[in-house]
């Protein structure tokens, strides 16, 4: 059982650690809302890419700098540059592109990693992307790859 002295110091440790953090400049998370609609273009399959529409949840313009797509239906892409800003109150469409479709499919939840700059200092953010238009999009796409016979 731990000496009292030492309980002590947890709790100014507990209640201080959030004082400090507080005091360093450190940006509140999220800076974008967490998730965010993906949406597939006219002529996807053309252009595998998806467009992805972003909002603040600060009350600041946010630069979006660049960006990527993480998902189980594609192969990754390295990030791209995007230089758009997101004003709050002004949800922002930025178009990302897709890798090779995953043919079969993995699991698991679709996202866009991106860069920011928030008031002169970079951060990254990841957004889950909602709705199904990856999984139609790798269904469609691997429909089109041919069955190999052996």
């Amino acid at each position: 059982m731990p000496h009292r002295p030492s309980l002590r110091a947890l709790a100014v440790a507990a209640v201080a650690a959030p004082l400090l953090a507080g005091c360093s400049g450190a940006p509140v998370y999220p800076i974008l809302a967490s998730v965010a609609p993906a949406a597939a273009p006219d002529a996807v399959l053309a252009s595998r890419s998806v467009d992805v529409t972003l909002s603040t949840a600060v009350d600041e313009d946010v630069v979006v700098t660049g960006g990527m797509i993480f998902s189980p239906y594609f192969d990754r892409l390295d990030a791209i540059a995007v230089d758009k800003t997101v004003v709050p109150g002004e949800p922002l469409t930025i178009r990302l592109p897709l890798g090779a479709a995953t043919c079969p499919a993995g699991e698991g939840p679709s996202s866009a990693q991106l860069v920011l700059d928030v008031g002169g200092e970079e951060l990254v953010q990841t957004v889950l992307l909602e709705g199904d238009h990856l999984a139609t999009l790798n269904s469609d796409a691997c429909a089109l790859v041919p069955i190999n016979q052996g």
